[in-house]
């Protein structure tokens, strides 16, 4: 029984030693000639992109705004007490110029300040409510929901 387990184990380490295995290096992929089709791809992007930029400077009376899916606020609180987060957002419309919120997300009420584009703006912020006795304000990534918001 031994002998066929020590067989076992060695006859693999044999067979593995033998018949190096070369790799074939002779592919170029430059033969297979698909470079003229990209090379147009990206000419044609490059035109596309200078035809927007031209036009850009055309529009004046439309407003462009750009919706950005993530935002960062300032979360001032959080309570389950639906009266207590309604204080709490009466209290930070009068310190902050920014808009004030209260978003439930059950079973507690979210008091966030501001609706920010960078992480920079929001802790210029964040730093603003601490100053302002809200100590344990901290900034937060969220969706930007406006049509869910208050």
């Amino acid at each position: 029984m031994k002998l066929l387990v020590y067989i076992s184990l060695l006859l693999p380490l044999v067979i593995h030693g033998q018949d190096k295995v070369k790799l074939d290096e002779s592919f170029d992929p430059t033969t297979l000639h698909d470079w003229p089709g990209s090379k147009a791809r990206i000419e044609q992007i490059k035109s596309l992109k200078a035809y927007y930029a031209s036009i850009g400077d055309e529009i004046d009376s439309v407003q462009i705004t750009e919706y950005s899916s993530f935002v960062f606020r300032v979360q001032l609180g959080s309570t389950s007490d639906y009266d207590e987060a309604i204080a709490l957002e009466a209290q930070a419309a009068q310190t902050f110029e920014e808009e004030v919120m209260v978003q439930f997300d059950s079973p507690y009420y979210k008091i966030r300040v501001g609706t920010m584009n960078n992480r920079e703006d929001a802790q210029n912020l964040q730093q603003f409510a601490i100053e302002n006795g809200y100590r344990r304000a901290w900034v937060i990534r969220t969706e930007n929901t406006p049509e869910l918001e208050n």
